[in-house]
């Protein structure tokens, strides 16, 4: 074992890479690609096989039902007291006889209904008429053996194949004796099946199907040539109690598969019919064949490509091997003179640059870094800064001419003590604003001020504006950056309350998620289209610089994300004509925020 392993260890690495392929890649591809094509094989011949047998089924239950329909028209026949009181009366003249034996319908009625009889005649010992259906049964025609054996089975069916009377055209028939009511015999009913009707069953079926009576007669067959002629094919062929019977046998100089069925008629238990299907070996095994040699090629192509692939990859690897080598053995030598890289991505590629590296002077490269990232992050710091100077100082004054405006026209109209409450509500909401800087604030003062907004607000609409401030919990520590919340009020109510007609509502919650806080402000208001929410949104993380009006919401959005990280935002969710909903995501955490 230590040998072997010595012996593996001592190889070069394309020699042992092609071992590995012979060992992972190829010996399983003709493993499995044999056994599954041996498997598919198989599999294919078994489908054509089922194939046939239901084909099978379909020809048995098709026959079957053919036989018993002309079982049953004998049925009727035989029972039939028409029947027995036209063969049982006594006609006065012979014309009378002939008359009532001509003008008889039952059997032109069988045969206009039924298509599975080609004709009906009635044997009978009478001499006093002859035609089409009524025949009489002469010393000839009563010493044949087919009548003998009518007469002797006494009443039973049985089916043999006959001459029909007139054409002398061999059919399948039904021959029973048939006795009046006093258990007189009448005569032997023939009951002749349509070779057409035969043609039909079988039709559909592609391989060559036999058709055999009591072993003896082919009665049905493509090659018209073999009908009524003795089946050879049966010959040798062992004796089976089963219903279904398949066989491999040689057939006419080729090797074929028989399968065989065996229909006991209804009502006979004399006759036996045989239902054979004779397909060739190389019929059978064509498509089989087929997919079998198809399924070696693609496993000799598999190869083929496997192997000229790992060929050519073992090539490129041995030489950036050999690159890698004569590089490490240069720094080796103190020349650090190498390429700084290779071609390639990979783990060699990696490996190369890692050389090139150690063969840098590692102390300057790491201060060149050090001093490279305490300018980038310096940059980085004021470029932040000086963003947020920007955005924070695009503040829409529109709620401040309004209110302005309201204050003026309630000191016209009204000159009472309301016009002192505005002025100090909108007094204390001036002084928060141009007190505040661009550092955090408590979130309780940022929520006071909106409180403040929402009164004079509400003033101003009077019953048509009500609103809530639901806080989940205690966040008197929170703080957050200023007039974050208060542009989405003012956009709730410009954008969703003052278009709308009846009341409107303006809810503003707080609530802890996981590490997460949620900030809503939601208006029953306006709402906005599908079309409209969709542009919001893409205005949303636009990088161009706004000016003028385009301030609110795209404004709360950015400073969010540049002071929080772009885990956190605005996001909005809106129903035209239901309301809006706009939702600030902040971090619960603010150990590293600031």
């Amino acid at each position: 074992m230590r040998w072997l392993k010595g012996q593996i260890l001592n190889l070069k690495f394309s020699h042992k890479l092609m071992g590995v392929y012979l060992l992972v890649t190829a010996i399983p591809i003709i493993f499995v690609g044999v056994y599954l094509n041996v498997g598919m094989r198989n599999v294919m011949l078994n489908n054509a096989i089922f194939e046939t047998e239901s084909n099978l089924d379909k020809i048995e239950i098709r026959l079957d039902t053919v036989l018993s329909r002309i079982t049953q028209i004998s049925d009727l026949i035989y029972i039939s007291r028409d029947m027995n009181l036209l063969l049982n009366q006594e006609y006065e003249t012979t014309l009378d006889m002939y008359n009532a034996y001509s003008n008889y319908p039952v059997f032109d009625d069988y045969l206009k209904y039924y298509d599975e009889v080609e004709t009906i005649q009635f044997y009978m010992t009478s001499p006093m008429i002859t035609n089409s259906y009524f025949i009489h049964a002469d010393e000839k025609i009563s010493s044949e053996e087919w009548y003998q054996e009518a007469v002797n089975n006494r009443s039973k069916i049985n089916w043999i194949i006959k001459e029909e009377q007139w054409t002398g055209k061999p059919y399948l028939t039904l021959t029973r004796s048939v006795y009046g009511e006093r258990d007189q015999f009448l005569g032997v009913l023939a009951i002749y099946l349509s070779q057409e009707k035969l043609k039909e069953i079988v039709d559909s079926e592609i391989h060559d199907v036999f058709i055999v009576l009591d072993e003896e007669w082919i009665i049905y067959n493509h090659n018209q040539e073999l009908l009524f002629t003795y089946p050879d094919f049966l010959n040798g062929l062992p004796e089976n109690d089963l219903e279904t019977q398949l066989y491999d046998y040689h057939y006419r100089g080729e090797d074929v598969t028989i399968n065989l069925r065996r229909l006991q008629p209804k009502k006979s238990l004399i006759n036996e019919f045989q239902i054979a299907t004779i397909i060739p070996i190389e019929t059978l095994l064509e498509q089989p064949n087929a997919i079998f040699t198809r399924g070696y090629w693609i496993i000799f192509l598999a190869l083929v490509i496997s192997m000229f692939s790992f060929w050519l990859f073992s090539q490129v690897f041995d030489s950036r091997i050999n690159v890698l080598k004569h590089a490490m053995t240069k720094v080796a030598r103190g020349e650090f003179n190498i390429r700084p890289k290779i071609k390639g991505g990979d783990e060699i590629g990696e490996a190369y640059g890692e050389l090139y590296q150690t063969s840098q002077s590692l102390q300057k490269l790491i201060d060149e870094v050090y001093v490279h990232k305490i300018k980038e992050e310096r940059w980085r710091r004021q470029q932040k800064e000086s963003e947020f100077k920007m955005l924070s100082s695009q503040i829409n004054p529109h709620f401040l001419y309004n209110t302005l405006e309201m204050i003026r026209m309630k000191a016209i109209v009204n000159q009472d003590k309301e016009v002192a409450t505005l002025i100090r509500k909108l007094s204390k909401m001036m002084r928060s604003a141009l007190e505040r800087t661009d550092r955090p604030v408590p979130l309780t003062d940022e929520l006071d001020l909106i409180n403040t907004y929402l009164e004079i607000q509400q003033m101003r609409f009077g019953d048509k504006l009500t609103y809530q401030i639901n806080i989940d919990g205690e966040f008197s520590e929170y703080t957050i950056f200023p007039l974050i919340i208060q542009p989405l009020v003012e956009n709730a109510i410009i954008h969703g309350l003052e278009p709308k007609m009846g009341l409107g509502e303006i809810i503003i919650s707080v609530v802890p998620n996981h590490d997460q806080l949620k900030i809503s402000v939601y208006d029953n208001g306006v709402g906005m289209t599908a079309h409209q929410l969709e542009e919001l949104k893409k205005r949303l993380d636009l990088e161009e610089d706004f000016s003028g009006k385009q301030i609110g919401v795209r404004n709360v959005h950015q400073r969010i994300k540049l002071y929080y990280g772009d885990a956190y935002g605005l996001t909005i969710s809106s129903q035209f004509n239901v309301g809006t909903t706009l939702m600030i995501t902040l971090p619960l955490d603010q150990k590293n925020n600031y």
